[in-house]
């Protein structure tokens, strides 16, 4: 017996407009159509956050102006990791990238990601860069990490 995509636990997947979070975010897309589960788009703001800027266009990009009635959009006040570990309460799985648009906590996973991994009550799924697609962007080299 198949599963309601309405009533069953969602996917929560986190925004902020950077390309790891645009990457996470089609991931997500793809595992709750594999999953037939509910897919919710989170993004935290505060003040100095455009929501329009970095959240409308990641949803826009996937599915144009024809956003699926199982993808929800929604911005919440406040950090983003304990915004989306409090949306991801009822949830099956949250995704996020593994660095936002500030990449100053933790040379290894972003601030958001690590709260994420040690504080969500289900599994969490951390999209990586693309093989070398980070190093590129950022003009750095593998083996210092520096221009």
């Amino acid at each position: 017996m198949q599963r309601s995509r309405m009533v069953s636990p969602p996917v929560v997947c986190g925004v902020d407009g950077s390309v790891q979070s645009r990457r996470a975010f089609h991931e997500a897309v793809r595992l709750a159509r594999a999953l037939d589960a509910r897919l919710d788009v989170v993004m935290a703001w505060q003040p100095s956050t455009s929501m329009y800027d970095a959240y409308f266009p990641v949803v826009r990009g996937e599915f144009g102006d024809a956003r699926p009635e199982w993808v929800t959009v929604h911005a919440e006040p406040g950090h983003a990791g304990k915004v989306l570990v409090e949306a991801s309460r009822d949830a099956d799985l949250l995704v996020v990238g593994s660095r936002g648009l500030s990449e100053l906590a933790s040379p290894f996973l972003g601030s958001v990601s690590l709260y994420c991994t040690t504080q969500a009550g289900c599994p969490v799924l951390v999209v990586r860069p693309e093989s070398g697609a980070r190093n590129r962007e950022e003009g750095r080299s593998w083996s210092t990490g520096r221009s």
